[in-house]
């Protein structure tokens, strides 16, 4: 096989083809991509749960330094804090996925509750 042939790439353009070696690779371009038909808008995806992911950002450091809250340890406070955003973060994308977005009432009633029960036992 000739370097010409091996390096061949007259094809149409509608699906361009890229020869490496012995492999052919598809080139995909932004136009071309295929949408994703399960993706939510990030302003429909908005809920209880991220705003007190943003809200907990803010009030766990403000716990430590002035020592306010219901714990008044350090120690505790600093496991407690990632401990709080990771979950958080995971149970919001988990009620998401269980209602695959489209029952917002349902997770926004159940976010805020769980939501207000977090800060009412931090604070």
């Amino acid at each position: 096989m000739s370097r010409k042939e091996k390096y061949n790439t007259a094809r149409s353009a509608s699906d361009p083809l890229k020869k490496i070696g012995d492999e052919e690779v598809k080139l995909y371009s932004a136009d071309n991509k295929p949408a994703d038909r399960n993706r939510i808008p990030l302003i429909k995806r908005f809920s209880p749960f991220l705003i007190l992911f943003c809200l907990l950002l803010v009030l766990f450091p403000y716990m430590m330094i002035t020592g306010t809250g219901s714990v008044k340890n350090f120690w505790v406070l600093l496991f407690l804090f990632p401990f709080t955003e990771v979950n958080l973060f995971y149970a919001d994308f988990a009620i998401w996925r269980y209602f695959s977005g489209k029952k917002i009432l349902p997770i926004w009633i159940i976010e805020l509750t769980f939501s207000v029960l977090v800060v009412k036992l931090l604070i």
